[in-house]
Protein backbone atom coordinates (compact mmCIF):
# COMPACT_ATOMS: atom_id res chain seq x y z
CA UNK A 1 0.00 0.00 0.00
CA UNK A 2 1.18 3.51 -0.74
CA UNK A 3 1.99 5.68 2.22
CA UNK A 4 -0.93 7.59 3.74
CA UNK A 5 1.39 10.55 4.13
CA UNK A 6 5.07 11.24 3.65
CA UNK A 7 7.09 13.95 5.38
CA UNK A 8 10.84 14.38 5.02
CA UNK A 9 12.32 11.06 6.21
CA UNK A 10 8.98 9.97 7.79
CA UNK A 11 6.50 7.65 6.05
CA UNK A 12 3.13 6.95 7.71
CA UNK A 13 1.23 3.87 6.55
CA UNK A 14 -0.63 0.76 7.67
CA UNK A 15 1.33 -1.71 9.78
CA UNK A 16 3.07 -4.64 8.11
CA UNK A 17 2.59 -8.28 9.06
CA UNK A 18 6.23 -8.55 10.15
CA UNK A 19 6.15 -5.45 12.40
CA UNK A 20 4.27 -6.80 15.43
CA UNK A 21 7.34 -6.98 17.66
CA UNK A 22 8.48 -3.46 16.76
CA UNK A 23 5.03 -2.01 17.55
CA UNK A 24 4.78 -4.01 20.79
CA UNK A 25 8.10 -2.45 21.81
CA UNK A 26 6.57 1.00 21.31
CA UNK A 27 3.66 0.00 23.54
CA UNK A 28 6.16 -0.99 26.22
CA UNK A 29 7.69 2.49 26.04
CA UNK A 30 4.24 4.07 26.31
CA UNK A 31 3.11 2.15 29.36
CA UNK A 32 6.42 2.66 31.14
CA UNK A 33 5.98 6.41 30.62
CA UNK A 34 2.33 6.36 31.73
CA UNK A 35 3.21 4.50 34.90
CA UNK A 36 5.93 7.06 35.65
CA UNK A 37 3.27 9.79 35.34
CA UNK A 38 0.99 8.01 37.82
CA UNK A 39 -1.14 6.23 35.24
CA UNK A 40 -2.39 2.67 35.24
CA UNK A 41 0.46 0.20 35.39
CA UNK A 42 1.57 -1.79 32.38
CA UNK A 43 2.78 -5.34 32.72
CA UNK A 44 6.48 -6.23 32.58
CA UNK A 45 5.75 -9.83 31.67
CA UNK A 46 7.52 -10.50 28.35
CA UNK A 47 4.95 -13.18 27.52
CA UNK A 48 2.19 -10.54 27.40
CA UNK A 49 4.17 -8.44 24.94
CA UNK A 50 4.90 -11.52 22.85
CA UNK A 51 1.16 -12.19 22.70
CA UNK A 52 0.56 -8.52 21.85
CA UNK A 53 3.11 -8.71 19.02
CA UNK A 54 1.33 -11.76 17.60
CA UNK A 55 -2.06 -10.02 17.79
CA UNK A 56 -0.66 -6.96 16.03
CA UNK A 57 0.77 -9.11 13.25
CA UNK A 58 -2.51 -11.01 12.90
CA UNK A 59 -4.39 -7.71 12.77
CA UNK A 60 -2.09 -6.41 10.02
CA UNK A 61 -2.66 -9.63 8.08
CA UNK A 62 -6.45 -9.14 8.25
CA UNK A 63 -6.15 -5.49 7.20
CA UNK A 64 -3.99 -6.48 4.22
CA UNK A 65 -2.23 -3.14 3.92
CA UNK A 66 -5.23 -0.97 4.77
CA UNK A 67 -5.22 1.28 7.88
CA UNK A 68 -9.00 1.08 8.42
CA UNK A 69 -10.87 -1.93 9.77
CA UNK A 70 -14.48 -1.12 10.65
CA UNK A 71 -14.36 2.03 12.82
CA UNK A 72 -10.74 1.43 13.90
CA UNK A 73 -7.70 3.07 12.31
CA UNK A 74 -4.12 1.92 12.92
CA UNK A 75 -1.10 3.73 11.49
CA UNK A 76 2.65 3.40 11.99
CA UNK A 77 5.49 5.80 11.25
CA UNK A 78 8.58 4.47 9.50
CA UNK A 79 12.01 6.11 9.11
CA UNK A 80 15.50 4.90 8.32
CA UNK A 81 15.49 3.47 11.88
CA UNK A 82 12.43 1.30 11.18
CA UNK A 83 9.04 1.61 12.89
CA UNK A 84 9.39 4.55 15.30
CA UNK A 85 5.81 5.53 16.07
CA UNK A 86 2.18 4.51 15.92
CA UNK A 87 -1.30 5.90 16.52
CA UNK A 88 -4.82 4.50 16.69
CA UNK A 89 -8.11 6.20 15.97
CA UNK A 90 -11.73 5.32 16.78
CA UNK A 91 -14.23 6.86 14.39
CA UNK A 92 -17.78 7.45 15.61
CA UNK A 93 -20.57 9.97 16.14
CA UNK A 94 -21.71 10.81 19.68
CA UNK A 95 -25.40 11.54 19.34
CA UNK A 96 -28.30 11.53 16.90
CA UNK A 97 -28.20 15.10 15.56
CA UNK A 98 -27.06 15.10 11.92
CA UNK A 99 -25.24 18.42 12.53
CA UNK A 100 -23.03 16.89 15.25
CA UNK A 101 -19.54 16.30 13.84
CA UNK A 102 -18.04 12.86 13.64
CA UNK A 103 -15.31 12.21 16.21
CA UNK A 104 -12.01 10.47 15.64
CA UNK A 105 -10.58 9.62 19.06
CA UNK A 106 -6.79 9.73 19.02
CA UNK A 107 -5.46 6.83 21.06
CA UNK A 108 -2.05 5.43 21.88
CA UNK A 109 0.04 8.02 20.06
CA UNK A 110 3.57 6.73 20.62
CA UNK A 111 6.85 8.13 19.28
CA UNK A 112 10.05 6.33 20.18
CA UNK A 113 12.51 8.28 22.30
CA UNK A 114 15.03 7.66 19.49
CA UNK A 115 13.19 9.98 17.12
CA UNK A 116 11.68 12.78 19.19
CA UNK A 117 11.66 16.26 17.56
CA UNK A 118 11.80 14.83 14.03
CA UNK A 119 8.16 15.51 13.17
CA UNK A 120 7.00 11.93 13.70
CA UNK A 121 4.12 12.81 16.04
CA UNK A 122 2.84 15.56 13.74
CA UNK A 123 3.05 13.23 10.74
CA UNK A 124 1.03 10.56 12.55
CA UNK A 125 -1.69 13.02 13.60
CA UNK A 126 -1.85 14.57 10.12
CA UNK A 127 -2.22 11.14 8.53
CA UNK A 128 -4.91 10.12 11.03
CA UNK A 129 -6.84 13.32 10.27
CA UNK A 130 -6.55 12.59 6.55
CA UNK A 131 -8.00 9.10 7.03
CA UNK A 132 -10.78 10.49 9.26
CA UNK A 133 -11.77 13.04 6.60
CA UNK A 134 -11.97 10.24 4.06
CA UNK A 135 -14.15 8.14 6.40
CA UNK A 136 -16.54 11.06 7.00
CA UNK A 137 -17.11 11.55 3.24
CA UNK A 138 -16.77 15.29 3.57
CA UNK A 139 -18.74 15.76 6.80
CA UNK A 140 -17.00 17.64 9.66
CA UNK A 141 -14.72 15.54 11.87
CA UNK A 142 -13.29 16.45 15.27
CA UNK A 143 -10.01 14.93 16.39
CA UNK A 144 -9.99 14.38 20.18
CA UNK A 145 -7.20 13.12 22.44
CA UNK A 146 -6.94 12.51 26.19
CA UNK A 147 -3.64 13.75 27.65
CA UNK A 148 -2.60 12.99 31.22
CA UNK A 149 -1.72 16.13 33.19
CA UNK A 150 1.93 15.09 33.84
CA UNK A 151 2.44 14.25 30.15
CA UNK A 152 4.88 16.72 28.54
CA UNK A 153 2.98 16.31 25.25
CA UNK A 154 0.62 19.18 26.20
CA UNK A 155 2.91 21.67 24.45
CA UNK A 156 3.07 19.44 21.36
CA UNK A 157 -0.72 19.19 21.06
CA UNK A 158 -1.09 22.95 21.48
CA UNK A 159 1.53 23.49 18.77
CA UNK A 160 -0.40 21.37 16.27
CA UNK A 161 -3.68 23.15 16.96
CA UNK A 162 -5.43 21.15 19.69
CA UNK A 163 -7.19 23.04 22.50
CA UNK A 164 -8.52 21.72 25.85
CA UNK A 165 -12.30 21.34 26.08
CA UNK A 166 -12.86 18.92 28.99
CA UNK A 167 -11.05 17.98 32.19
CA UNK A 168 -10.82 14.86 34.37
CA UNK A 169 -9.95 14.50 38.05
CA UNK A 170 -9.26 11.27 39.92
CA UNK A 171 -9.45 9.94 43.48
CA UNK A 172 -8.92 6.61 45.17
CA UNK A 173 -11.73 4.41 46.43
CA UNK A 174 -9.88 3.20 49.54
CA UNK A 175 -12.15 3.55 52.56
CA UNK A 176 -15.23 4.12 50.43
CA UNK A 177 -16.98 1.25 52.20
CA UNK A 178 -16.70 3.06 55.55
CA UNK A 179 -20.27 4.12 56.46
CA UNK A 180 -18.99 7.18 58.27
CA UNK A 181 -16.92 8.31 55.30
CA UNK A 182 -19.78 7.67 52.90
CA UNK A 183 -22.64 9.31 54.80
CA UNK A 184 -24.30 12.13 52.86
CA UNK A 185 -24.13 15.47 54.57
CA UNK A 186 -26.19 18.64 54.30
CA UNK A 187 -29.44 19.04 52.35
CA UNK A 188 -28.24 17.00 49.37
CA UNK A 189 -28.52 13.23 49.07
CA UNK A 190 -27.39 10.89 46.27
CA UNK A 191 -28.94 7.57 45.27
CA UNK A 192 -29.25 5.21 42.31
CA UNK A 193 -31.70 6.46 39.70
CA UNK A 194 -34.96 4.61 39.02
CA UNK A 195 -37.33 4.68 36.02
CA UNK A 196 -39.39 7.29 37.87
CA UNK A 197 -36.42 9.67 37.54
CA UNK A 198 -36.37 9.50 33.73
CA UNK A 199 -38.19 12.79 33.14
CA UNK A 200 -36.11 14.68 35.72
CA UNK A 201 -32.83 13.38 34.23
CA UNK A 202 -34.03 14.18 30.71
CA UNK A 203 -34.86 17.75 31.78
CA UNK A 204 -31.28 18.15 33.03
CA UNK A 205 -29.74 16.93 29.76
CA UNK A 206 -29.94 20.31 27.94
CA UNK A 207 -27.84 21.90 30.69
CA UNK A 208 -25.16 19.27 30.15
CA UNK A 209 -25.20 19.82 26.38
CA UNK A 210 -25.02 23.60 26.82
CA UNK A 211 -22.11 23.30 29.26
CA UNK A 212 -20.15 21.14 26.83
CA UNK A 213 -20.73 23.54 23.96
CA UNK A 214 -19.74 26.55 26.08
CA UNK A 215 -16.37 24.87 26.68
CA UNK A 216 -15.86 24.30 22.96
CA UNK A 217 -16.55 20.56 23.13
CA UNK A 218 -18.45 19.88 19.89
CA UNK A 219 -18.35 16.06 20.02
CA UNK A 220 -21.88 15.85 21.38
CA UNK A 221 -25.35 16.97 20.32
CA UNK A 222 -26.50 20.53 20.91
CA UNK A 223 -29.20 21.10 23.55
CA UNK A 224 -32.43 19.55 22.35
CA UNK A 225 -36.08 19.53 23.34
CA UNK A 226 -37.16 16.78 25.70
CA UNK A 227 -39.71 14.48 24.08
CA UNK A 228 -41.59 11.32 25.05
CA UNK A 229 -39.33 9.08 22.97
CA UNK A 230 -36.22 10.24 24.80
CA UNK A 231 -37.87 9.90 28.22
CA UNK A 232 -39.21 6.44 27.39
CA UNK A 233 -35.81 5.20 26.23
CA UNK A 234 -34.20 6.60 29.37
CA UNK A 235 -36.83 4.95 31.61
CA UNK A 236 -36.16 1.59 29.93
CA UNK A 237 -32.44 2.07 30.50
CA UNK A 238 -33.03 2.88 34.18
CA UNK A 239 -35.21 -0.21 34.62
CA UNK A 240 -32.20 -2.50 34.30
CA UNK A 241 -30.96 -4.09 37.56
CA UNK A 242 -28.26 -1.56 38.43
CA UNK A 243 -26.76 -3.67 41.20
CA UNK A 244 -25.74 -6.32 38.66
CA UNK A 245 -24.31 -3.92 36.09
CA UNK A 246 -21.08 -1.98 35.66
CA UNK A 247 -23.01 1.00 34.28
CA UNK A 248 -25.68 2.94 36.17
CA UNK A 249 -27.13 6.40 36.70
CA UNK A 250 -26.97 8.40 39.92
CA UNK A 251 -29.10 11.34 41.02
CA UNK A 252 -28.74 13.94 43.74
CA UNK A 253 -31.88 15.24 45.44
CA UNK A 254 -32.76 18.12 47.73
CA UNK A 255 -34.50 17.87 51.12
CA UNK A 256 -37.87 17.49 49.39
CA UNK A 257 -36.59 14.60 47.27
CA UNK A 258 -36.55 16.63 44.05
CA UNK A 259 -33.85 15.57 41.59
CA UNK A 260 -31.41 18.44 41.10
CA UNK A 261 -28.49 16.70 39.42
CA UNK A 262 -27.34 13.45 37.84
CA UNK A 263 -24.22 11.58 36.75
CA UNK A 264 -23.35 8.30 35.02
CA UNK A 265 -21.10 5.66 36.56
CA UNK A 266 -19.28 2.95 34.63
CA UNK A 267 -16.65 0.44 35.68
CA UNK A 268 -14.56 -1.48 33.16
CA UNK A 269 -11.69 -3.92 33.08
CA UNK A 270 -8.34 -2.87 31.62
CA UNK A 271 -6.94 -5.20 28.99
CA UNK A 272 -3.29 -6.24 28.53
CA UNK A 273 -0.67 -4.84 28.35
CA UNK A 274 -2.18 -3.14 31.41
CA UNK A 275 -1.78 -5.00 34.65
CA UNK A 276 -5.28 -6.48 35.21
CA UNK A 277 -7.33 -3.84 37.02
CA UNK A 278 -10.74 -2.19 37.12
CA UNK A 279 -11.26 1.43 36.08
CA UNK A 280 -14.13 3.52 37.46
CA UNK A 281 -15.50 6.59 35.67
CA UNK A 282 -18.13 9.04 36.86
CA UNK A 283 -19.20 11.56 34.21
CA UNK A 284 -22.04 13.28 32.40
CA UNK A 285 -22.52 15.60 35.37
CA UNK A 286 -25.78 17.49 34.80
CA UNK A 287 -26.88 19.97 37.44
CA UNK A 288 -29.85 22.33 37.70
CA UNK A 289 -28.42 25.50 36.09
CA UNK A 290 -30.10 27.65 38.75
CA UNK A 291 -27.92 26.08 41.47
CA UNK A 292 -24.27 26.21 42.46
CA UNK A 293 -22.97 22.78 41.35
CA UNK A 294 -20.25 22.54 43.99
CA UNK A 295 -22.31 21.18 46.91
CA UNK A 296 -24.17 18.79 44.59
CA UNK A 297 -20.99 17.15 43.31
CA UNK A 298 -19.91 15.84 46.72
CA UNK A 299 -22.77 13.37 47.34
CA UNK A 300 -22.58 12.11 43.74
CA UNK A 301 -18.86 11.49 44.16
CA UNK A 302 -19.30 9.78 47.53
CA UNK A 303 -21.88 7.38 46.12
CA UNK A 304 -19.95 6.82 42.90
CA UNK A 305 -16.81 6.11 44.91
CA UNK A 306 -18.59 3.51 47.03
CA UNK A 307 -20.15 1.79 44.02
CA UNK A 308 -16.86 1.78 42.13
CA UNK A 309 -15.15 0.23 45.16
CA UNK A 310 -17.80 -2.50 45.37
CA UNK A 311 -17.24 -3.22 41.68
CA UNK A 312 -13.51 -3.68 42.19
CA UNK A 313 -12.12 -0.33 41.02
CA UNK A 314 -9.24 1.11 43.06
CA UNK A 315 -9.72 4.58 41.57
CA UNK A 316 -12.56 6.71 40.25
CA UNK A 317 -12.12 9.23 37.44
CA UNK A 318 -14.47 12.21 37.37
CA UNK A 319 -14.81 13.01 33.68
CA UNK A 320 -16.42 15.72 31.56
CA UNK A 321 -15.54 18.52 33.99
CA UNK A 322 -15.27 22.26 33.39
CA UNK A 323 -11.89 24.09 33.50
CA UNK A 324 -10.07 24.00 36.87
CA UNK A 325 -11.31 27.41 38.01
CA UNK A 326 -14.99 26.62 37.27
CA UNK A 327 -17.42 25.60 40.05
CA UNK A 328 -18.01 22.03 38.83
CA UNK A 329 -14.30 21.30 38.82
CA UNK A 330 -13.92 23.00 42.19
CA UNK A 331 -16.64 20.69 43.53
CA UNK A 332 -14.66 17.67 42.32
CA UNK A 333 -11.51 18.93 44.04
CA UNK A 334 -13.44 19.65 47.25
CA UNK A 335 -14.66 16.02 47.14
CA UNK A 336 -11.02 14.85 47.25
CA UNK A 337 -10.18 14.45 43.55
CA UNK A 338 -7.03 15.74 41.91
CA UNK A 339 -6.33 16.77 38.32
CA UNK A 340 -5.79 13.72 36.15
CA UNK A 341 -6.15 14.50 32.42
CA UNK A 342 -7.77 16.73 29.85
CA UNK A 343 -9.40 16.22 26.45
CA UNK A 344 -7.96 18.32 23.63
CA UNK A 345 -9.66 18.81 20.26
CA UNK A 346 -9.27 20.26 16.80
CA UNK A 347 -11.11 19.85 13.54
CA UNK A 348 -9.53 17.42 11.09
Amino acid sequence: MAAVTKAPSVVVRAAGVDEGHAIAGLWRELWDAHEAWGGYAGTRDPRVYEQLAQRLSDDARVRNGQPVLGRHVHLVAHTDLGVVGQVEGWFERHGVDATTPYTCEVRSLIVSTRTRSRGVGRALLDALAQVARHMSRGAPVVMAAEVLEPNPAHAFYAKVGYAPVSWTARLGTDGADDPGAGADRGPWSARLATPDDALAIAMLDPSLAARRRSQGDVRFDRPRAVDATFVGALAAHLARPAAALDQCELVVTDEQGVVRGSASLSVMSLDPPFVPARRGLLGRFAVDPALDPRPLVAPLVRLGRRLAFLRGAATLELTDLDPPAAPLNQGAVAAGARAWSRIVERYA
